[in-house]
């Protein structure tokens, strides 16, 4: 197979799980920890459980008076290596800061309530401080999941031929086992342009604004309680004369650092409504959304099928399934294990979709993770197919695919239909052809959602099965 030999060259946005870096510019998204909170990967729900557990240390240190050793706690540089945030002039933020870390310490001192609550989000210190913001979120988060970080690129790196350089140094790397910052020698990409690090970011976390910000807050919460006020300070007071009531964020988050049943009215909210927080794609360059499509449908016609050229269509299938599905299926790679000596072509998504068919047969087929077994052949027999069936299970769901390279023929589709009435649970296995890879592309083009066209195979399927 052939690799990349540098970060940018012959890789897409529309291919890969990571965000692309800009060459010496930040992008104008940032990582939402909501998005870790809500995640079906357990290694990113984890994530946000100890940054909270790491964060109300500090609240704690500060609600015992030990402010020196909070602010070391709540020292988050801007971590410029993963090239996100909002700086209009290159990858120049300062993250949070020495003078916004006692910020945040005299936010948190002047709150009693949230002292002792603590706290539920770290987007929370939008509502209280009036120096932080989405990007200091988003450095915040940075630092402190900068470890998973480190090995979520180092293993994108070798799933895409990125060359690492060995012994780069990085600093503040946070240990959540003993609480302390410590610096480490990586195996990173260099940027080509300045030779900088590169650590990449998954697509799945990051947004223009965190689901939980200030600006909604306060259009959503604040304002009505303000309003609520006046109205009853002055009942003369028309709803409508009401309506304009502003106030200064420097004043709002005084006035919500004492009322955190306001703040948790928000939260609540907002973590019902989670289905609505999706990752942003404002980035990504639609433009390209057609060339890509084409060149995609030209990779797959250039590999002759057979086992000599088996990686390189299981690659170019996992390039495919990205465009087409990202981010509703996410963190997509090759599983390598061994079968009889040989290499396995299976493909693993964590299926993170809070929509349409991809939520349904997370639910019904337990399909959290989703698993698209790869052959290079136009001629699948049932044995393949009987494989298949013992990969499904527990771990991967009741619910798989078979990618190959021509429809099924009717023998193999009965094959489906026994596997399907004869195991309990049911458990669906649906073909894919590269006729109906480049359909799927071609409807992306045209603006229509690929996912339609599994849903009516997967209702062909249970039709034809009954």
């Amino acid at each position: 197979m052939k690799k990349h030999n540098l970060l940018l060259e012959g890789i897409s946005q529309f291919e890969v799980d990571f965000v692309i870096p800009h060459v010496g510019a930040d992008i104008p998204v940032g990582i939402d920890p909501f998005l870790l909170y809500k995640s079906r990967d357990q290694i990113l729900s984890k994530l946000h459980t100890k940054i909270i557990e790491a964060f109300n240390q500090g609240v704690r240190l500060i609600a015992d008076r030990k402010y020196r050793e909070a602010e070391q706690l709540f020292t988050y540089p801007e971590v410029k290596e993963i090239g996100l945030g909002y700086s209009k002039d290159g990858k120049d933020g300062d993250g949070v800061g020495e003078g916004l870390t006692s910020l945040i310490v005299k936010s948190l001192s002047d709150s009693p309530e949230m002292l002792a609550r603590g706290i539920k989000h770290i987007e929370e210190m939008q509502l209280i401080s009036i120096g932080v913001g989405p990007d200091r979120i988003s450095d915040t988060i940075a630092n402190l999941i900068k470890s998973y970080l480190i090995e979520y690129t180092q293993a994108q790196s070798n799933l895409w031929g990125i060359k690492l350089t060995r012994g780069v140094p990085i600093e503040n790397i946070f240990d959540f086992e003993t609480g302390q910052w410590y610096d480490e020698y990586c195996d990173l990409p260099l940027s080509p342009f300045d030779g900088k690090p590169i650590i990449l970011v998954p697509r799945r976390i990051v947004r223009t604004l965190p689901w939980i910000n200030y600006r909604d807050y306060y259009n959503v919460e604040l304002k009505t309680y303000l309003k609520a006020q006046k109205t009853r300070k002055s009942e003369a007071q028309s709803a409508s004369n009401s309506k304009d009531i502003t106030v200064r964020k420097s004043e709002a988050v005084k006035i919500s650092r004492r009322l955190i049943g306001e703040i948790d009215s928000y939260i609540s909210r907002k973590e019902k409504d989670s289905a609505n927080a999706q990752p942003t794609l404002s980035y990504v360059d639609f433009r390209q959304i057609t060339p890509q499509a084409d060149a995609l449908k030209s990779k797959i016609d250039g590999i002759l099928p057979g086992k000599e050229t088996a990686s390189d269509y299981q690659y170019a299938v996992l390039e495919i399934l990205n465009y087409l599905f990202n981010p509703d299926l996410s963190d997509g790679k090759p599983e390598v294990a061994t079968y009889e000596g040989t290499e396995r072509r299976d493909i693993i998504f964590t299926n993170e979709s809070d929509h349409s068919f991809w939520d349904y047969v997370r639910r019904i087929h337990s399909a959290i993770l989703l698993m698209f077994e790869v052959k290079n052949s136009d001629n699948i027999t049932n044995t393949y197919l009987a494989q298949i069936n013992t990969y499904l299970g527990d771990r991967l769901g009741y619910l798989g695919f078979i990618v190959s390279r021509s429809q099924l023929k009717k023998e193999q589709l009965k094959k489906t239909y026994s596997i399907f009435n004869n195991r309990t649970p049911r458990t669906v296995i649906l073909g894919l052809c590269d006729d109906d890879l480049k359909l799927m592309m071609t409807q992306k083009c045209e603006g229509r959602n690929p996912t339609e066209f599994i849903r009516q195979k997967y209702r062909d399927f249970m039709t034809a099965v009954q």
